[in-house]
């Protein structure tokens, strides 16, 4: 700090240039020091997330309950359920051939930047007159041809030529399909989703997944074939297995995620839930992948803005039974660190900016998602 006395007395020329030279290298280092402060400061909020990933996971032993085969759709909030894991079945099972129900082969890994930046840029385009006979004529398939007509529905959806006033129609539509195709123990001839499974002596589900090569958790099967326990296996029975990884996008615009089976022109919708979102806009935006083993099953958690902790199977828990943790795959998200998706005790919240930056959903519909999405096949795509 430069005192009163120690100023300049009078304007001389000389006292008002050494004046002038104080200011010329002393106001260049204030500004410089103003933006770095802002910067940082700017840097810690979007980049600092206080929905840190919780330190332990802990799984009761336990039956899951029935399947709630469609997801909520994104005006209505599911009722929350508890889901622990199950008993494994012991012995080492025979491999059985996996018979698929349609060819084609599961899609290869995606782009993640490339995919990521399409889903994010991608225009929208106005219904025509054309359009909306498409969407008529994939209406009209649903009995006939589900296969078919998830397809066509979910090509619609992603040029954006379904008018907004038919959109709800076009989603309960995909819900009462993939009810059908998906999410029931019936197979359906040509569905590319799904294959068929003999189980043999000794399976358990988790010894079926990583034998066949299923990129999903394996209580997936258990949902998709309606099993209330793993105890229910039989030698000889056949099992629908899910094909190909599985994508997620998040739309921030409409608090909605919709997850895919596949990849491309030929990704079909499998199920859209209705999500939380960070408060002030905090949740990042871009391509993001599941951070390796992050996946938690009744996690236990530490509020770091209250330092208050909540162990397992406690009903405060504010992020619920499922915690997936994220991590940046593009140059600009790299660095954001303890984002995730999970549960709440707050279903109120659902639909609006309330977390800390995090995605949160209902705890029936995480439990799905958490079975969809796997490390390291599945991408996150998180959209304005």
């Amino acid at each position: 700090m430069t005192l009163s006395s120690q100023l300049p007395r009078s304007a001389s020329a000389s006292g008002t240039a050494s004046w002038m030279s104080w200011k010329r290298r002393t106001i260049p280092i204030a500004l410089a020091l103003v933006g770095a402060v802002g910067f940082g400061g700017a840097t810690y909020f979007f980049s600092h997330d206080d929905d840190k990933t919780p330190t332990a996971e802990l799984v009761a032993v336990n039956t899951v309950p029935a399947l709630p085969i469609a997801p909520a759709p994104a005006t209505q909030a599911a009722t929350s359920t508890r889901a622990d894991e199950m008993p494994a079945v012991s012995a080492v099972p025979a491999v059985s051939a996996v018979k698929p129900v349609a060819s084609a082969a599961p899609a290869p890994t995606p782009d993640v930047a490339q995919n990521a930046s399409q889903a994010i840029a991608q225009p929208a385009t106005l219904a025509t007159k054309e359009s909306a006979m498409n969407f008529a004529t994939a209406l009209s398939m649903k009995e006939g041809d589900p296969v078919g007509a998830r397809l066509a529905l979910t090509q619609l959806l992603d040029r954006r030529a379904i008018a907004p006033a038919e959109l709800p129609l076009a989603m309960t539509a995909l819900r009462e399909i993939n009810a059908r195709l998906f999410f029931s123990p019936t197979p359906v001839v040509g569905d590319p989703t799904v294959q068929i499974y003999t189980v043999a002596s000794g399976d358990t589900l988790s010894k079926i997944a990583k034998r066949s090569g299923v990129q999903a958790d394996w209580r997936l099967i258990q949902r998709m074939n309606g099993m209330k326990s793993e105890k229910s296996l039989r030698v000889g029975q056949s099992l629908k297995l899910p094909v190909g990884a599985f994508h997620a996008e998040v739309s921030k615009s409409t608090f909605e995620m919709r997850v895919f089976a596949g990849e491309g022109a030929s990704r079909v919708l499998i199920a859209a839930f209705p999500v939380g979102l960070g408060e002030l806009n905090s949740t990042p935006t871009g391509a993001f992948m599941v951070r390796p083993k992050s996946k938690l099953i009744n996690p236990q958690w530490k509020n770091p803005r209250t330092g208050e902790s909540f162990v397992a199977d406690d009903p405060k828990n504010p992020i619920g039974e499922r915690w997936i943790g994220l991590i940046g795959v593009e140059a600009h998200n790299q660095g954001f660190k303890g984002y995730g998706i999970h549960g709440t005790v707050d279903p109120a919240s659902i639909g609006k900016q309330a977390s800390m930056g995090c995605v949160r959903m209902n705890d029936a519909d995480v439990e799905v998602v958490y079975e969809l999405l796997t490390e390291p096949n599945s991408t996150i795509v998180i959209a304005p």
